[in-house]
């Protein structure tokens, strides 16, 4: 699936719409004043831009790993350092 259209689907989100509140909350916190809605939806599609372009190089390419091992439980967490995807695993 093509970036544009990954973008198309999130825009087309519950995940968008709730990102958007959380921009808008976030400006109110910092005693800003909340921009027009375009420039919100602006903003909130080049940072999902960003996330996805990483995320697709990953597929492409593979995640870069590294593992924190819990030996006495016989488990690992992968965190991918270039994506931030999270694996647990139990051995």
């Amino acid at each position: 699936m093509t970036l544009e259209k990954r973008l198309a689907e999130y825009m087309q989100s519950d995940e968008f719409q709730l990102d958007l509140n959380e921009l808008a909350a976030d400006y109110r916190c910092q005693g800003l004043s909340v921009p027009p809605a375009e420039q919100l939806r602006a903003e909130a599609v080049s940072e999902a831009r960003k996330c996805l372009e990483t995320i697709m190089l990953c597929e492409a390419k593979g995640h870069l790993w590294t593992e924190k091992a819990d030996p006495e439980n016989g488990r690992s967490e992968l965190t991918c350092r270039r994506c931030g995807a999270v694996e647990n695993l139990q051995w």
